[in-house]
Parts: structure tokens; sequence; C-alpha cells
């Protein structure tokens, strides 16, 4: 009976969430409140073994590896091209600051770790994968999130945005032609996630795409 009840307490927060999405699919905010709903739900559960069983992505794990903290101002610096430089392009012209996207609580359970991981990779894949930042471009990520990780996340994300779509009246070709391809593309894909990634700021990106198998980008 308490199993039932916090498993209904569980959807309650999830469809609340949601709810607010639907209502205010560019907000952040709303995005942050839906992942927070998934939090210890089942549904992370099963990525959360997904994930543990990818060799790769385990070892980063068991060796508790964290990357060092981002200075966006340094990274600019890097040469034209380099994953550190169009990073800190992107998050920069768009007024972001890697604080408000990686949690700063700290990491004591194989969850947090993937938690973490998810966010803090969030904008980096956003430029190895070349997808935007707009509506289409967020949600060919998702589709891409999806194929790799299992993500509950990103299947709520994906519904909410459809939804919205739906109840604006606005063509879904484009939401669904960017879906089809992040999905695609992931499946494709090496796990991103499993990547030290910020240990190679300098690498260009061509180089990065090359060795996880991600299309190239003309």
């Amino acid at each position: 009976m308490l199993f039932n009840l916090q498993a209904r307490l569980q959807n309650i927060k999830m469809v609340t969430s949601l709810s607010g999405f639907i209502k205010r699919p560019e907000s952040l905010e709303s995005v942050f409140a839906v992942a927070k709903s998934l939090q210890g739900s089942p549904l992370a559960a099963q990525m959360e073994r997904h994930l543990i069983n990818k060799p790769q992505f385990k070892a980063l794990v068991d060796e508790g590896w964290r990357p060092k903290s981002i200075d966006l101002v340094e990274l600019q610096k890097l040469p034209d091209g380099s994953l550190g430089r169009c990073y800190a392009d992107q998050l920069i012209r768009l007024g972001i600051t890697p604080d408000v996207l990686i949690d700063p609580a700290p990491i004591s359970t194989t969850a947090d770790f993937i938690r973490h991981r998810l966010a803090e990779t969030h904008d980096i894949i956003h430029v190895l994968t070349g997808f935007g930042i707009d509506g289409c471009g967020e949600i060919g990520l998702q589709g891409f999130n999806l194929a790799q990780t299992r993500s509950p996340l990103a299947v709520l994300l994906i519904f909410g945005s459809m939804l919205s779509t739906l109840q604006d009246d606005e063509s879904m070709e484009p939401l669904l032609r960017a879906l089809s391809k992040g999905f695609q593309i992931g499946l494709d894909a090496d796990l991103v996630i499993a990547q030290k990634l910020e240990e190679g700021w300098d690498r260009p990106i061509s180089d990065w795409r090359r060795h996880l198998n991600l299309p190239t980008i003309q």
C-alpha cells in the first residue's frame, strides 16, 4: 500500500511538472522541474541499469571521474573549430554560464553521477551534433538522448513538445523530422556521455565527430 502511494505521488509530480512544461516549453525552469520529478522513479532506475551495462560508462562511474570547473573566458582562447571554443561561444552568445546548467549538489550514488553527467554534457552535445537551441533543435537533441541513454526525461519533453505543437495548431513536420534525425544519429553514435569530453576541449570538433561516429556537419 505504501509503495502504491509513493508511486502515485511520483506520477502526480511528473504530470504536474509536465503540465508546466507544456505551458512554457521554452523555460529552463520548467525543464528542470520535469527532471526533478523523475528523480528516484522506476523510469530513472531503468535508465541507470541501461547505462551501467555500458562498460565505458561504468568505468567512468567506478573511477569517480569528474570534469574540472569550466572557465568560458579561457575556453574562448582556444583555436576556432575546437570543442571548447565552440562550446564557450555558444553559451556566451546565449548569455548562459555553466553554473546555471550544472548541478552543484554532491555525488554519492550512481544515480547522482548520471544526473550530473547528463546536465553537464547537454550543451556540449548540442555543439557536437549540430542541433540548435530552438524548439526543433532541442527535440532533435532529446531524440538523440533517448536513443543513447533511454532517458525518461527525453520521453516526457518530446511528448510535451508534440502536445504543445498540436495545441498551438502548428505544423508537426519540422518537429518530427528533427526527432527522427536525432534518434537515428543517437543509435549510430558511440555513447557520448561516457567520454571525457572536457579533457579534449582543444580537440577539433571534426576529430571528436569522427571518434564518436557522429555525422560530419557542413
